[in-house]
């Protein structure tokens, strides 16, 4: 695609911050080749394609650090039971879940984060192989890896056999542009000691993330407590398996000591706020962890947690929460909380150099918001803007790698009845199961 984005209100999330009123984006091929001023734009690129944004918005499209594209098929299912992580999920998923229905539902879910400005994400679940062909089919760029548990499970009998799915991942995509294999222990209390150490090893010996749910369930901290009198953050300590290329996901329970664990190994956090409060397990210290130099990101969690894959969703509830948390109107600025799901998540992620910012050389991945919808009246401080006042109504248009993913709110990637037809035809078996738990 060779285009330039004129007269847009551009906000390039680099780490000026820089915004600009009148200003212009160019694309050539799959690159930013130009990020300035309109009247500064050179006579160089008069034959591409243009695009009048004089009522748009105009950032890099989003970064979702944690979900879980395969679990469509439980958006819904019981969300007000006690305990529904072993009473639905875990059981169904051990009795329902397979290679068509996880990559059904990765369809719908990428197909929802496109139209709410979402081009890239953080996947841990089964069939990974599969999930990654499906990443690539429809230009959405994703970090995953297979789950490992050490329970025998959809898709492998332990850890042992899940790690061996994971190095299949790393063998198959190498440099791939939509798809890079990280390291998912799913968590602490789920997996040996032993596999724990081995999925660590695997992520050092082929310099890649890893990620794990972590200090999130009250039973996890009552596990840990009395077998170990530690919490699980203190307990990954004391084996060397906190550092800085671990995702740590949740940390809903920590000490000041736990605090200070993460800053000093340098672990990132993702924080779900939307999952996590909708599930009344309270709310993560993310202003204390930001204060201690811990680097964080946000995720929407997987769509039976917290249920839509948006990041305007976590963006409002992370800023609202964490200020009534401190008691403090002004404890997270708005201009704080866009970089999470942009720039920051990009480093996070070792992606800063291509992505999450708009600068030139960087990859096009692009979302243009609509200016002129009576939520988004007037822009006076754009990331207020962002954080308070937009939603998935407002994105008119996706680009990633150069390629329109969503035009004028309709998705290019796939064929959304299509879609949602073969969801709907594929998970009936798992339906029926449901109905009957």
């Amino acid at each position: 695609m060779n285009c330039i984005l004129q007269h847009a209100f551009v906000v390039c999330l680099d780490d000026e911050l820089t915004v600009l009123e009148d200003g212009a984006v160019v694309v050539q091929d799959d690159t930013i080749v130009f990020v300035g001023k309109n009247e500064e734009l050179p006579p160089t690129y008069e034959a591409f394609e243009i695009f009048d944004c004089s009522t748009a918005l105009v950032m890099p499209s989003m970064i979702n650090c944690h979900t879980h594209l395969g679990m469509v098929s439980f958006r819904t299912l019981g969300d007000d039971i006690a305990d529904r992580l072993r009473r639905f999920l875990l059981p169904l998923e051990n009795s329902c879940m397979h290679e068509q229905l996880a990559v059904a539902s990765a369809r719908v879910a990428i197909a929802e984060m496109q139209l709410s400005g979402i081009s890239s994400a953080v996947d841990m679940y089964f069939f990974e192989d599969a999930l990654a062909k499906v990443a690539q089919e429809m230009k959405f760029r994703l970090w995953g890896g297979e789950t490992l548990m050490a329970e025998p499970h959809c898709s492998a009998h332990d850890g042992k056999e899940g790690l061996l799915a994971t190095q299949k991942l790393i063998d198959t995509y190498q440099d791939n542009a939509y798809f890079t294999p990280i390291i998912a222990p799913h968590a602490p209390y789920s997996n040996t000691l032993e596999d724990l150490e081995a999925a660590h090893a695997l992520a050092k010996k082929h310099n890649l993330l890893w990620t794990m749910h972590l200090s999130e369930m009250d039973f996890e901290m009552e596990l840990y407590r009395e077998k170990y009198d530690q919490t699980p953050i203190g307990f990954l300590a004391s084996k060397g398996l906190l550092d800085a290329s671990l995702l740590a996901v949740h940390c809903l329970h920590t000490s000041d000591e736990d605090l200070d664990l993460l800053s000093k190994a340098k672990t990132s956090v993702v924080h779900c706020p939307g999952a996590n409060t909708k599930a009344a397990k309270g709310f993560a210290r993310i202003a204390d962890m930001r204060e201690k130099g811990i680097k964080v990101c946000l995720g929407t969690d997987g769509p039976s947690s917290g249920n839509t894959l948006d990041l305007f969703t976590q963006m409002k509830l992370y800023a609202i929460l964490q200020k009534n948390l401190k008691k403090d109107r002004t404890a997270i600025p708005a201009k704080t909380v866009v970089p999470l799901v942009t720039r920051d998540a990009a480093k996070i992620l070792h992606a800063q150099q291509q992505i999450g910012s708009l600068e030139v050389g960087k990859k096009a991945d692009l979302l243009i918001l609509d200016l002129e919808a009576p939520n988004m009246i007037p822009c006076i401080d754009p990331y207020s803007l962002l954080v308070y006042s937009a939603g998935v109504q407002n994105v008119r248009h996706v680009m990633t790698n150069g390629e329109w993913v969503v035009r004028d709110h309709q998705l290019k990637s796939g064929d959304l009845a299509q879609i949602r037809k073969n969801f709907y035809q594929v998970a009936q078996c798992f339906f029926k199961e449901a109905a009957m738990l």
